[in-house]
């Protein structure tokens, strides 16, 4: 299929379908300002006879009035939006249960593996995961960024799929979150929320006159408001599903789509459709499910036809995945879950962004199935992080951080670590360190990465001396170079978000050309990683501004990984509040810019990793543009 295309068709429909909901907004607006120019005009019916309508109802009527409405409805919006901010919130209101990332069970473990595989071929950080306990083969993603998104599936989803199909399923739901559907799901579901509480008031009115009424007698003429604003709040909301319905399906579409483009494996999306269509279906038996059932990867409920269906029908879907299908459905998986090794080489091979002349999907799997297990260090040190705990993460953690430091310094790093986190943890980091050390450089932040669902089971406290204990190693020698500024930044970016001690994220920003010169800056940190020559970080610096039309601002030699970081910080610390078009544009300059040389570095490429995670810009978009790392 030609993914790209159906991503682009997806895209438009949805942007007609968000000026619609815009409009619906609107016209809820308009009809409250109606409905008080009728209890007015009634109300003063003798006084106002044969009056122009502008003279009882006049512009400070309707601005009181609409910035009211407006008023309720966003800020019902918004404290609906932030109880669904966190990811974890959306997947405990549903039922669903972490799951533990030590699991041994192996459906289980089969699952978090492939969610590992499919987070690394997305460029995202790796998700918790969590099981709901229904039949039907379903699943989730919720959150409003990468760094703090989940991913729930249902546990008929992990009995009743392949390996192949569960992937196709999870990278469904990652391009939930790749594509920013995550957020408009959360922004669709909160105005809906606002526009109901409009006929609750409504409600609330005609219940307060009733009574009143029914007591003393009383004017009537409330009671009927609130049944006019019931009319209008529970009427918008017909309305408002109706658009939401229709912006899930488009998104659907599309990330259907997506998931073919990171896998490159279009059976595994069409055959999971396959087996929900012979009989497995995708019913969540939440109550909750109903409100976030766009979120899903099928119906909460029984599938029917109507305007109201949050998903498209199966054979739609796979029809748009698979042109020419037969119509045959599939049988549920029935044969034995076998666990296999998963390393980072294999990751490229379900990459979407993998070369024309890459191995299938297949092929990787079965290059894994023939190395023997534990045979690298390597392979070890993976095994191992399969059954990792939160005090073994921190003990990975120190250990990547020493990998790269002197004897001298190793020691002295060493000390701090036994006196900050005890003989514990010191045995255990000595023990990965020498695992760590006979690993390829290029995989130690992927590693990292991998280590997020045990890092984030720790306590508040726990994190803070982490955090603690991490700035004073990288201190220890007086100097910080790329490799410690980029892991860090990834513990603090995906930890901090976690545990709530990096700022709220906040749009300030919409247009590039504000902020030129940060970007300017980042792109000259980046220039710089891949050469030590100034007139090659000169070039490259001004490919990657020129290919997005962005401002050209004089380069600053000092602007280097090799000198001191804290202007990349500073930069950055402004390029996170900008709007997500920007953050793209700059990704997109830097891709450009690694490119150059025709080599990507391990230097660049770990710039590339953390800058994306910072940003809160998958890098997986951008693989394609990005060649392997030069030897």
């Amino acid at each position: 299929m030609n993914f790209f295309r159906h991503q682009e068709e997806a895209r438009r429909n949805t942007s007609k379908l968000i000026i619609l909901f815009s409009l619906a907004v609107i016209a809820v607006i308009l009809t409250v300002n109606l409905l008080f120019i009728g209890v007015i005009y009634f109300a003063t019916f003798n006084e106002s006879y044969g009056s122009p309508v502008w003279s009882i109802y006049d512009l400070e009527h309707w601005a009181v009035v609409s910035g009211t409405t407006l008023a309720v409805i966003l800020i019902c919006s918004f404290f609906r939006q932030l109880s669904l901010s966190k990811g974890s919130d959306v997947a405990n209101s549903l039922g669903a249960t972490l799951l533990d990332p030590g699991s041994r069970d192996p459906d289980e473990r089969r699952l978090l593996n492939v969610v590992e595989e499919i987070a690394i071929a997305s460029g995202m950080p790796v998700p918790d995961v969590y099981v709901m306990e229904d039949s039907g083969i379903n699943a989730f993603a919720a959150g409003y960024q990468p760094s703090d998104a989940v991913i729930g599936i249902t546990r008929g989803a992990m009995e009743a799929l392949n390996r192949d199909q569960l992937q196709g399923v999870i990278a469904h739901e990652f391009s939930h979150i790749f594509n920013g559907d995550m957020r408009m799901n959360m922004r669709l579901t909160g105005i809906i929320y606002g526009i109901v509480f409009i006929g609750e008031i409504g409600r609330m009115m005609t219940r307060a006159s009733y009574n009143r009424h029914s007591r003393r007698g009383g004017d009537p003429r409330a009671a009927i408001l609130g049944l006019a604003l019931m009319a209008v709040g529970y009427g918008g909301e017909f309305f408002g599903r109706l658009i939401k319905s229709a912006v899930s399906r488009q998104r659907e579409f599309l990330a259907d789509a997506s998931a073919v483009q990171f896998t490159r494996n279009p059976d595994g999306i069409s055959g999971a459709l396959k087996v929900i269509g012979y009989g497995a279906g995708t019913r969540v038996g939440a109550p909750a499910a109903l409100e976030v059932s766009h979120f899903f990867f099928g119906p909460v409920m029984r599938f029917r036809r109507t305007l109201f269906a949050t998903h498209p029908p199966l054979d739609e879907r796979i029809q748009k995945i698979e042109p020419g299908w037969d119509g045959h459905y599939l049988k549920p998986r029935q044969e034995h879950v076998e666990i296999r090794p998963f390393s980072y080489r294999e990751s490229d091979a379900i990459s979407g962004f993998q070369s024309a002349n890459s191995v299938t999907t297949q092929d990787a799997m079965a290059v894994m199935d023939g190395v023997p297990y534990g045979a690298r260090g390597e392979e070890l040190l993976r095994n191992e992080l399969a059954v990792i705990n939160a005090m073994s993460a921190e003990a990975l953690v120190f250990a990547l951080l020493m990998s790269g430091s002197s004897e001298s310094i190793a020691r002295q790093q060493q000390e701090l670590i036994h006196q900050n986190h005890g003989a514990e943890t010191f045995r255990e980091s000595l023990r990965y360190l020498n695992e760590v050390r006979r690993t390829d450089k290029e995989t130690r932040l992927e590693l990292v990465e991998r280590a997020m669902p045990a890092l984030r089971r720790m306590s508040l406290k726990q994190y803070r001396t982490l955090n603690q204990t991490l700035v004073k190693l990288i201190q220890l020698d007086g100097k910080i170079d790329l490799y410690e500024w980029c892991l860090y930044r990834l513990i603090l970016q995906y930890l901090g978000r976690h545990f709530g001690t990096l700022p709220a994220f906040r749009q300030k920003h919409t247009s590039a050309h504000a902020l030129a010169d940060d970007i300017a800056v980042v792109v000259s940190y980046v220039a710089h990683a891949g050469t030590h020559d100034d007139q090659a970080a000169g070039l490259a610096f001004e490919a990657a501004l020129l290919s997005q039309n962005l401002l050209m601002r004089p380069r600053n030699p000092e602007h280097s990984p090799h000198c001191s970081l804290k202007p990349l910080n500073k930069a950055l610390s402004a390029l996170i509040s900008s709007a997500p078009e920007v953050r793209e544009r700059l990704m997109l300059a830097l891709s450009v810019c690694v490119r150059h040389d025709h080599q990507i570095t391990l230097e660049e490429r770990d710039m590339i990793t953390t800058l994306g995670a910072i940003l809160e810009t998958p890098t997986g978009m951008f693989e394609e543009l990005m060649p392997r790392v030069a030897p």
